[in-house]
């Protein structure tokens, strides 16, 4: 293999090539170069043809033919383990790979062989750093972008599908794409791309590339299934109907098509429409679980909860991960008014964690998410469910859930709290007094700002009154004015507690409201607003805060308070240098119209190929041990790997963000003028 052809394997003309070549070994049968180009050309129709495993039994013939005169043979060894990956004989595979790294681990045809290894093995994050090891030895092999863009697909589906891992997928069968790989794998590359687009919500690049591939006769199928999940992702119901209409003239029996296509129907409110299509789907298959799910809501929809609850149980007894049942479900309880179902099933549920085996599976994922599902329909009907909530925590031993359900609860309360305060707090004048605002401090979160920010005004004639109603009667005038200065210390208390609540929620709109009360009210109100600016981390409050202090001789009271109440240094986040900023990389120099793009945290500034050549060269640049990522604090405990360049020390969350810009870059640059 030439480490600047864009090919491992010969793919064009392919029959007549190794018609040709198995000529010129018959001539010839002892040429171990000759067996080698055939062995691979065999091989190449075996693993991207459609030969299959017959291909590669033949190819692995030949090869072992060529092995007999050179054991060591590295080209040869990797072709055979190949061979037998294509077969499915993993063991026998790694015989030959294992041999092969031991003589020479920097082949890319080698990284490959092994990536593919590691998935027949179902090691998918393995293969993943196998066949990234190829495209960084050849970066331009195609085979090797699409092994590894389908590599990180499946991996991605493994970890439910998160947004990076699937970008990172598409990038690479971009890259496969890109360097012509013939017709019949780049018509499997439409739907891989048309998928990936499907899943990071680019619903119109995947309708070019599925309209696209249904111009392939032997595709035109699985294009038009997937038009009609475009369209219905689209909310197109009526044209995502109509593809599947055209797939089930091939194929009327096709469950999961009628399934989708009875939720086409139910979303425009077609419900008998949907419920004879739900029927259909499971005549041909009695537990297809979407049509089930399909079923169940459009019986809840035409007012039939008993059926639906019956088809939801039958349902889930066939998929308990099938959590859209689940949640339709419980949304359905409890819009009858039945938290005695909800609190049993909330017990149930945490009860059964604590029997699963430990370790993130996904019996133990789907049962946490069905936890969440109870407590959100239960906060949905109130502060009344705060004990079943409680009662739960007695439930488990896990302290990673019982913290949740804490949590939950909690917020429960606080939401009656706050309830019931923001009711007094809407008449300041009738209810003020350092109780409410102590109770408003302690709600805050959960009350809306403006209330608190309209509580905060109180008139004198409000204080007057509350002189005469909250006070036995006054018999003289001096004790009228002692009544009316004891409330007037009440509101100074209030509103001091009202600006800190203020403070606590931290808005933008909060900061200029506490500033202009810090300059305008009298001295006492002045240091409630000044605190609740010292929660902001205004370093002029703590100041202020300090020197009052000192004159009211409170400084060691005063700086323990500051140093609790300090917010704790907000971590920089990275993002990318405009191109209008004038700034060069501080690791090569590089001015802004020499790179792609830059990302710059705190002082740092790096482009994108020191960047790549960090990721290219990460084993021999890793940071010492005291290092911390110049763009955003990191260190070695809190990321993946740290890494450093010319004096610059960077982490892999922000490698894998400026990966991730200019990977994104190319997909858009690709996809707007495909």
């Amino acid at each position: 293999m030439s480490r600047t052809t864009q090919s491992l394997f010969p793919h064009q003309k392919l029959d007549w090539t190794v018609s040709k070549l198995e000529e010129r070994a018959g001539q010839a049968p002892d040429d171990p170069s000759l067996l080698l180009e055939l062995a691979r050309a065999v091989l190449s129709r075996g693993l991207y043809h459609g030969g299959g495993e017959r291909d590669c039994s033949q190819a692995l013939a030949y090869v072992r033919k060529a092995l007999n005169d050179d054991p060591s043979n590295v080209e040869g060894l990797v072709i055979a383990g190949l061979c037998l990956i294509g077969m499915e004989r993993g063991m026998a595979a790694h015989r030959y790979l294992d041999q092969a790294l031991g003589i020479d681990a920097e082949r890319a045809d080698l990284r490959l062989a092994l990536g593919k290894l590691d998935q027949l093995n179902h090691e998918h994050g393995n293969a993943v750093k196998q066949l990234e090891m190829a495209c960084r030895v050849s970066p331009e092999l195609w085979e090797a972008h699409l092994e590894l863009g389908r590599a990180l697909m499946l991996l991605a589906r493994q970890q439910g599908h998160p947004k990076r891992l699937v970008e990172r997928a598409q990038f690479h069968l971009v890259q496969a794409l890109k360097r012509d790989p013939g017709t019949e794998q780049s018509t499997l590359l439409l739907k891989d791309l048309g998928v990936s687009c499907m899943l990071l919500g680019r619903y119109k690049d995947a309708e070019k590339f599925f309209t696209r591939l249904r111009d392939t006769a032997r595709y035109r199928g699985t294009a038009t299934y997937h038009l009609g999940l475009v369209a219905y992702e689209l909310g197109k119901y009526k044209n995502a109907i109509q593809h599947f209409r055209q797939f089930l003239r091939d194929k009327p029996d096709d469950a999961p098509v009628l399934a989708r296509m009875a939720l086409a129907w139910f979303q425009l409110g077609e419900y008998s429409r949907a419920r004879e299509a739900c029927h259909q789907a499971l005549m041909a298959d009695p537990d297809n679980v979407e049509a089930k799910y399909a079923l169940g809501c459009t019986l809840l929809e035409e007012g039939v909860p008993a059926e639906a609850m019956k088809i939801f149980r039958d349902a889930l007894r066939d998929a308990p991960d099938h959590m859209p049942t689940y949640v339709e479900m419980v949304r359905a309880r409890r819009q009858a008014g039945d938290p005695r179902w909800l609190t049993q099933a909330l017990h149930a549920e945490v009860t059964n964690y604590d029997r699963l085996a430990p370790g993130g599976g996904t019996a133990r994922s789907t049962t946490r998410k069905r936890v969440r599902t109870v407590v959100d329909e239960l906060k949905g009907i109130g502060p009344s469910q705060t004990g079943a909530i409680l009662a739960a925590i007695e439930h488990t031993q896990s302290e990673a859930l019982r913290f949740e359900l804490w949590e939950a609860a909690c917020g429960l309360a606080t939401g009656a709290v706050a309830d019931s305060a923001s009711l007094r707090l809407r008449e300041p004048g009738r209810f003020y007094g350092p109780g409410l605002g102590g109770v408003a401090l302690a709600a805050a979160g959960a009350l809306p700002e403006q209330y608190l920010v309209n509580a905060l005004k109180l008139e004198e004639a409000d204080l007057k009154k509350a002189a005469v109603e909250r006070h036995p009667a006054a018999h003289d005038v001096q004790q009228h004015r002692r009544n009316l200065a004891a409330e007037r210390d009440r509101a100074r208390a209030y509103q001091a507690l009202l600006l800190l609540s203020i403070a606590v929620r931290r808005s933008a709109a909060g900061r200029t409201l506490l500033r202009k009360w810090a300059e305008t009210a009298d001295p006492e109100l002045a240091v409630a607003a000044w605190a609740g600016l010292a929660l902001y981390g205004e370093p002029d409050a703590s100041k202020k805060l300090s020197e009052r202090a000192k004159e009211r001789q409170a400084t060691p009271l005063v700086d323990r308070l500051l140093q609790a109440i300090a917010p704790a240094p907000a971590r920089r986040e990275p993002r990318k240098v405009e191109s209008l900023e004038q700034t060069v990389c501080g690791t090569c120099g590089r001015k802004h119209e020499d790179v792609t793009h830059m990302i710059t945290g705190g002082d740092v500034v790096i482009c994108d190929r020191c960047v790549v050549h960090i990721t290219q060269n990460r084993a021999r640049l890793t940071a010492p041990d005291e290092a911390t990522c110049g763009l955003c604090g990191r260190t070695h405990f809190e990321s993946a790997g740290l890494f450093r360049y010319n004096g610059v020390d960077i982490c892999n969350q922000c490698v894998q963000l400026s990966l991730g810009l200019l990977e994104r870059e190319e997909i858009d640059q690709f996809l707007g003028s495909w």
